[in-house]
């Protein structure tokens, strides 16, 4: 029995139409344009991608101290604004927001489980419209989380969040190894956006897109 819902953001809700490694050549240029180019982009993602607090503006002070570069006192303004340039180049999946405001509907207690930095996924978050559909967000780079997925501990805040036990709670996401290895190690049942002969290799559900999860949701799982 499933009675709650956990959703990834990225590659499974939506995401940056742009292409994220365009993003962060966007950002080099503004803050270290003499730098090395592919030395800041695989820095700055490591940055991204760090456990515990982070936002893009302390990713990026961390970066450009690592490069031994000082970064420039309107640090904090530019990263703002690159985090609204962000938010205005995300795009909800097709079919996200009606399956999210169906089981919004019917009752489902929903939660949004995201990797990455907390200002930048909450704002994505708020563009898209999807802020008010979930009980409960948990976002990898908010200090209250700290952790990233596949780590047991931003599973466990979820299911307390909807008031779940793990085993009757489902998770849906692209990554194998975050969304659903992560969701399944906690106890919890999960499906894959993604390839069918990915997910049988993992044992669990594979759907090819937003629309044909809602069909799997309502005939195996009565939601």
């Amino acid at each position: 029995m499933v009675r709650a819902l956990c959703f990834d953001l990225d590659g499974t809700l939506g995401g940056y139409a742009g292409g994220f490694g365009s993003f962060l050549a966007w950002l080099r240029q503004e803050v270290a344009p003499d730098g090395e180019p592919g030395r800041f982009v695989e820095v700055m993602q490591e940055e991204l991608r760090r456990d515990g607090p982070v936002t893009l503006e302390t990713a990026l002070k961390r970066t450009l101290l690592r490069l031994g570069q000082r970064p420039p006192l309107d640090l904090g303004a530019t990263a703002r604004a690159f985090v609204r340039a962000y938010a205005e180049d995300v795009r909800p999946a097709p079919g996200a927001a009606e399956l999210l405001a169906r089981l919004r509907g019917a009752g489902v207690p929903l939660a949004l489980v995201s990797n990455g930095p907390a200002d930048m996924q909450r704002s994505a978050l708020r563009a898209l419209g999807f802020e008010g559909l979930f009980d409960a967000v948990l976002v990898s780079g908010d200090p209250e989380v700290g952790a990233r997925k596949p780590a047991a501990r931003i599973f466990s805040l979820a299911c307390s969040g909807l008031a779940a036990l793990p085993g009757e709670t489902l998770m849906v996401g692209d990554s194998p190894a975050s969304d659903v290895q992560g969701a399944r190690g906690y106890g919890m049942q999960a499906v894959l956006l993604g390839p069918q002969a990915e997910g049988e290799r993992l044992g669990v559900p594979a759907v090819a897109d937003v629309p044909e999860l809602d069909a799997l949701l309502r005939r195996r799982f009565g939601l």
